[in-house]
């Protein structure tokens, strides 16, 4: 399972886990204009979608509801519930069996990134906005902070673009970041769809999760290419009598 020192070995996860919460608590003091201009362009959008689409993007779901699209939206939806954490946790185990690291790799950081951007951002920005969901009827501007509804970001989203995000980072292949993105697109859609959720709940959701894919995926991979570079190997020749040998050791 590696040296010591690795980061995804099973014993150092709990440490892995405080380690990443801590680099995404901590992202905006390293952010630099670049990354501010970003997070104002992401915030600027979901303002707007929720200022100019939110009202005519539910309008529309509800006047052109069908069975079948219903039926459509369900199923899509639960790739952003449990077994969005059943690929991450099989994908871990996949990784464990055939002893391939980049494969656990993928696992351990999807486990991690729905795990923090769901308690880090999501739920407490729930609790905060209080924003009552579409089928409320109570319209796309009824806010209780802290004592009203959880519509304001959507978590399916935010899971589904958390599995996105890692799995596009660690394939880093252009058909493999369309595909994931655009199914978490869809799981994002079929909530607006279902009524549970406004277009801005789900853009802020779609944010939040590549967001913190995007940051945990850089940091674990910096800290698993920091635990190589920490082994080393020496080789030192063996003379006795009756032959001769080399002797290597290896440093973690």
């Amino acid at each position: 399972m590696g040296s010591s020192s690795d980061p995804d070995r099973f014993s150092n996860l709990p440490r892995l886990l405080l380690d990443d919460a801590g680099h995404v608590v901590s992202a905006p003091v390293r952010w630099d204009r670049s990354d501010w201009v970003a997070v104002g362009t992401g915030a600027a959008a979901v303002v707007g979608v929720g200022l100019l689409l939110d009202r005519s993007a539910d309008r529309f779901m509800a006047n052109h509801a069908t069975a079948s699209w219903d039926r459509a939206a369900k199923d899509v939806q639960k790739l952003g519930g449990t077994p969005s954490v059943l690929i991450a946790g099989g994908t871990y185990l996949a990784g464990v069996a055939f002893k391939d690291p980049e494969v656990r790799a993928t696992g351990i950081d999807t486990m991690v990134t729905m795990g923090l951007a769901q308690l880090l951002l999501t739920i407490p920005l729930k609790t905060v906005a209080g924003r009552s969901r579409p089928n409320e009827g109570k319209g796309t501007h009824d806010f209780h902070p802290l004592n009203g509804g959880a519509s304001f970001p959507s978590g399916h989203t935010t899971q589904a673009f958390a599995l996105a995000s890692v799995i596009s980072e660690h394939a880093d292949r252009p058909w493999v970041s369309g595909l994931s993105y655009g199914l978490a697109g869809l799981v994002g859609l079929s909530r607006v769809e279902q009524r549970q959720h406004f277009l801005s709940d789900v853009v802020a959701g779609g944010l939040i999760g590549t967001f913190v894919g995007k940051a945990v995926v850089a940091h674990n991979q910096a800290l698993r290419a920091d635990a190589r570079r920490k082994v080393s190997m020496s080789f030192s020749p063996i003379f006795q009598p009756g032959g001769y040998g080399v002797s290597v050791a290896m440093v973690f």
